[in-house]
Parts: C-alpha cells; sequence; structure tokens
C-alpha cells in the first residue's frame, strides 16, 4: 500500500516536472510570432500605419525608433515599434479595478526591423493568446484586438508561413 502512494505521488511529481518544460519550451515560440515582410522597412512601416488608421478605434500612439535611441551605445540596423491602441477596446477593459493591472501590457505594439542580410521583419505578440490565459472580458477584448492586428500584417507577410519567436525586442501595448 505504501509503495502504491509513492508510486502515485512520484508519477504526478515527474508529470508536473514534465509539464512544467513543456510549458516553459513550447510558451515562448507561441507567443510572440515573427513574420517577413514583402516590403522595404520605411513601406513596412508606413503600411503598418495607414493600416490602422483604416481600422475603426485604433491609432498609432508612436513609432519608436531604437536605431536612432541606441546609437550612442552601438550601430544596428533599422529597428522600431508602433505603438497601437483602441481607446474603445482599452476601456472594456479598464472599466473593472481587477482587470487594470494589464496596464502594465499596454499600449500594444508592433516590432519592425531589418536583419543583418537587409530582410525586414513584422514581429508581434500573440494578443489572442495571452487574452485567453486571463479570460473574461480581457480575453474577448484582446480577442478581436489580435484579428484587427493580423488583418492589418497580412497584407505585409511574404508568401510563407508565419515564424515563430522565442525572444523579441517588441513590446506588449495595448
Amino acid at each position: 500500500m505504501a509503495v502504491d502512494v509513492l508510486l502515485a505521488v512520484g508519477g504526478v511529481l515527474v508529470g508536473m516536472v514534465l509539464m512544467g518544460l513543456m510549458v516553459w519550451f513550447t510558451m515562448p515560440k507561441l507567443m510572440l510570432i515573427k513574420r517577413r515582410s514583402n516590403r522595404s522597412y520605411d513601406d513596412t512601416v508606413a503600411i503598418l500605419s495607414e493600416g490602422f488608421k483604416k481600422k475603426q478605434d485604433w491609432r498609432i500612439l508612436k513609432v519608436n525608433d531604437y536605431q536612432e535611441s541606441t546609437a550612442a551605445f552601438g550601430a544596428m540596423e533599422r529597428v522600431c515599434s508602433v505603438n497601437v491602441c483602441n481607446p474603445r477596446s482599452a476601456s472594456k477593459i479598464l472599466a473593472n479595478d481587477a482587470n487594470r493591472g494589464v496596464t502594465a501590457i499596454m499600449p500594444l505594439a508592433i516590432g519592425v526591423y531589418e536583419d543583418k542580410k537587409g530582410q525586414v521583419f513584422v514581429s508581434q505578440l500573440n494578443v489572442k493568446l495571452l487574452g485567453k490565459m486571463f479570460g473574461g472580458t480581457i480575453a474577448d477584448v484582446m480577442g478581436g484586438a489580435g484579428t484587427d492586428i493580423n488583418e492589418v500584417i497580412a497584407p505585409l507577410a511574404a508568401k510563407q508561413r508565419a515564424m515563430l519567436l522565442r525572444s523579441a525586442t517588441t513590446y506588449l501595448c495595448y
């Protein structure tokens, strides 16, 4: 009887460790999405800006030029984040005190950068998946935001499947 209990507890612990390792290694690949753009860097930023202006209630808050802001520390290829916000959607989340902790990940940002080969990429947080982890209103709103973001980015995506990132310099903004 005691051996059966020890085996059961051991099995549960091994299962928990294995599940933890699976989450540790798969979540970064699922949370950050990278796509190669079929346009130049400048065109990619301009098309993103225009795409969000055409989406109802979306606004471009700022384009952060990291090449410029980090120039004193060394040269790098062109890289920026386009901070976007949908105030109507944000107000739905922020109406509830319990949801206001997500302000730490607001506003959303779309990363645009050139690699050393001159290829341009667009990176984004998987907002839909992140929203599902919170549930409720946050899941509903972030699901819609994810759809809008994907629609704006779609015309830029080179004819390829989306590549997933392990790390990125983009910041979650909403």
